[in-house]
Parts: structure tokens; sequence; C-alpha cells
């Protein structure tokens, strides 16, 4: 697939599908259904899955996948069991994309060091077409609850 192409290899395409695919198979293999507060955390505004949870769910059902089954549709646990972040995607309408698909509470803000600079994603958040409130959970409260940082040590 990526012969004779070295182009699409690393962070421009291939990593972005590889991963998607993984995670993907984690999702068809029942995984988020026997470990259902399991929580994947995938970069790049969700390695384009966020994109095709409706394609997820009607290809689904009309797919060769033999004996796998699953009580929900694909996108239900995309969306409850994967959190996603903003790393290495500065695009306004790819957050708010992301954001409608997976919901304001699943998407948290990075840096896809060393591949951008922590000045343009910050400047990419601050500029971002949201209300604060989004904005807030975005940078912060998202990865505050889902990371469990707001547990107190000691």
């Amino acid at each position: 697939m990526y012969a004779g192409h070295s182009e699409l290899g690393g962070p421009v395409c291939s990593w972005a599908f590889e991963t998607a695919t993984h995670a993907l198979r984690l999702v068809f293999a029942g995984v988020f259904e026997r470990y259902p507060k399991a929580t994947l955390v995938l970069g790049h505004m969700g390695e384009t899955l966020p994109l095709n949870l409706w394609r997820f769910d009607s290809r689904w059902h009309v797919s060769n996948r033999g004996s796998r089954t699953l009580s929900e549709p694909p996108s239900f646990y995309i969306k409850r069991n994967i959190a996603i972040t903003t790393s290495g995607v500065c695009s306004d309408i790819s957050l708010r994309c992301a954001m409608e698909a997976m919901g304001s509470d699943r998407v948290m803000f990075s840096v896809d060091y060393p591949f951008e600079k922590t000045d343009t994603a910050v400047r990419f958040l601050d500029g971002a077409n949201l209300a604060e409130i989004d904005r807030v959970k975005v940078a912060s409260e998202n990865a505050k609850r889902i990371f469990h940082l707001d547990r107190r040590i000691g």
C-alpha cells in the first residue's frame, strides 16, 4: 500500500489510518463491551474516526464480519470509550466536526510535538470558533475528568 510512496508514511497519512484500524479492531472485537469503563485516547482529532461514525454503523450491518457481534452500533462504543485530542490538527472546522460527532466532553487539547509548535496549537485553540464553556472543556476540564487529575494524593 505504501510501496513507492514514502510520502504516505508517518505523520502525513499512514499513522492516522493504521491507528484508526487498531482502534476499530478493539471496537469490533468487543473489548469495550467487556470493559465498558475503559477509555482509549486517540490523537489527531480521532484519526478520522469521528468523520466516519455513520459509515461504521451502516456498513457494520452489511459487512463480512463473520461471527463478530456487538450489542450496540460501533459508533456507540467509539463515542463512549474513545476520547480524542487536537494534536496535529489545528483546524477550526475539524475541531467543530469532532466535537459534534464525539460530544464536547470527549475532546482534549494537545500539541503534536515535535511536528507542531506549542504556540501554533495554543493560538489555534484560543481563536477557535467555540463557546467559552466548550473551550474550557477542551483546554483542561475534559483532561482533568478523563485522567482523574482532580484527585488529591495523600
